[in-house]
């Protein structure tokens, strides 16, 4: 970006010349004074010897030779206060931006502020005072999204920033969805949308924070009494935001709801309607790209989509292809050698293996493993585990993991005989009563 065309050089010249003007001034008023004061050739040495006829000449005199001298005074006054504002002028940094708050509730006496810079990710950490208050600057070239993080990353919300921008945050970060974000326009608009849905975002923090502090205790039971209301809270508030998004298609806050509340692999019919919503700049925003990459992505492996091909070795070695499997339901399980849950629902797996073979269901099971560089499988598992396990490297990812697009474990995705995803997530309990309603129904 172009700078001012001003130089301190230039600065520097200007001020010499007024100033040679000032003491010009300040030299024609000296011989004025004089040719006054000595026009008969001796100096006045008081009033009493000034004739009384030329008092008041003398006086009005004195007046103008005052307003002079304030005349000057203010000249450089004003002089002084220019430079000032110029330089300050000069030394802003068009590119900076500033966010500064009071949050409450922020353990440990700092937060972590992340953003994306091209393929890099940036991470500040940010210190907050005892009063909770807080000051941050830095520069940024265009809109970015920042992601905010408290208390050991167990809470966050996000702000937008741009050159020039002046950010202020206010709220508890126990409720990081009713933070208050103010300064620039799409913070005000999503404040805005946060103002008219207060009601719901604070119940479902509320359910979110017991359900936190449920799993703390291992009450999973609380937990469970709480996920109808929950999903009866978000499915509300996604209407809410598809609402917004239909009456403000062309704003960036369209985008940012549309990727809160639409942005999961079950929501993605609405994420793709919504998305053909967007005009102007909500179009070009980046984060929009973004979006319908995901959406693309996740319908390479979506409900009635084909399931993603793969072909891997096996613990002996051997090759494991989907498509050996044509003409069976295949039970697609995702696990990890770290995960305490996938070992305690592998166990629940056996079990129902079992009654499915005893029952002859036509269905077989393929289990795929990441984390075995960390931990290895164990030798032994082919005694108790009757199905294939392939082993694969890269942690999430791992090729399968990616096409499947997994994000959580464990996972399991049911696929028909004809090679269809017929469900995803499905809960290792649910499979013998889907696979009876599948098989009773004759669907393929």
């Amino acid at each position: 970006m172009s700078k001012p065309n001003i130089s301190f050089g230039c600065i520097s010249n200007c001020c010499k010349h007024a100033e040679r003007a000032e003491v010009l001034q300040g030299r024609r008023f000296i011989n004025r004074r004089r040719s006054r004061a000595g026009s008969t050739g001796n100096e006045i040495s008081s009033r009493s010897q000034i004739p009384q006829g030329r008092r008041l000449y003398a006086c009005g005199a004195l007046k103008r030779r005052f307003d002079a001298v304030k005349y000057i005074l203010s000249s450089r006054i004003a002089l002084v206060l220019l430079l000032v504002a110029t330089v300050a002028s000069c030394n802003k940094n068009p590119n900076e931006y500033e966010i500064t708050g009071k949050l409450d509730n922020v353990e440990d006496g700092y937060f972590f502020m992340s953003h994306e810079s091209g393929d890099s990710v940036c991470i500040d950490t940010v210190f907050i005072d005892v009063k909770g208050e807080f000051s941050f600057r830095n520069e940024i070239d265009t809109l970015t999204e920042f992601s905010l993080y408290f208390n050991k990353n167990t809470k966050s919300t996000f702000v937008l920033v741009d050159k020039g921008w002046k950010v202020e945050l206010k709220g508890d970060v126990l409720y990081p969805d009713l933070i208050d974000v103010k300064g620039g326009d799409v913070n005000d608009d999503l404040t805005g949308f946060k103002e008219k849905n207060k009601d719901l975002l604070k119940s479902r923090a509320d359910i979110l924070n017991t359900a936190e502090d449920s799993i703390r205790d291992v009450d999973s039971l609380v937990v469970k009494d709480y996920v109808v209301e929950l999903k009866s809270i978000n499915f509300e508030l996604s209407n809410v935001a598809a609402a917004y998004v239909t009456a403000n298609p062309d704003k960036i806050a369209s985008v940012m709801l549309i990727n809160t509340f639409f942005k999961d692999e079950t929501s993605i019919p609405r994420l793709d309607k919504n998305l053909s919503l967007l005009r102007g700049k909500a179009v070009d925003f980046p984060l929009t790209a973004e979006l319908k990459s995901f959406r693309d992505k996740i319908k390479l492996s979506a409900v009635s989509a084909y399931a993603p091909s793969f072909s891997l070795k096996n613990i002996q070695e051997k090759n494991v292809q989907l498509s050996d499997f044509r003409g069976k339901y295949v039970l697609l399980s995702f696990a990890a050698t770290t995960c305490n849950v996938c070992r305690d629902e592998k166990r629940d797996a056996i079990e129902i293996y079992k009654k499915l073979k005893k029952k002859k269901v036509n269905i077989e099971f393929i289990t795929i493993v990441k984390d075995v560089e960390q931990t290895p499988l164990s030798p032994d598992i082919t005694d108790s585990v009757k199905w294939e396990i392939a082993p694969v490297k890269g942690g999430w990812a791992a090729k399968p993991f990616e096409a499947y697009y997994i994000r959580e474990i464990p996972y399991n995705i049911l696929i028909s005989p004809a090679g269809i995803i017929l469900e995803r997530d499905l809960p290792i309990h649910a499979v013998p009563d889907k696979m009876a309603e599948l098989t009773n129904t004759g669907k393929k």
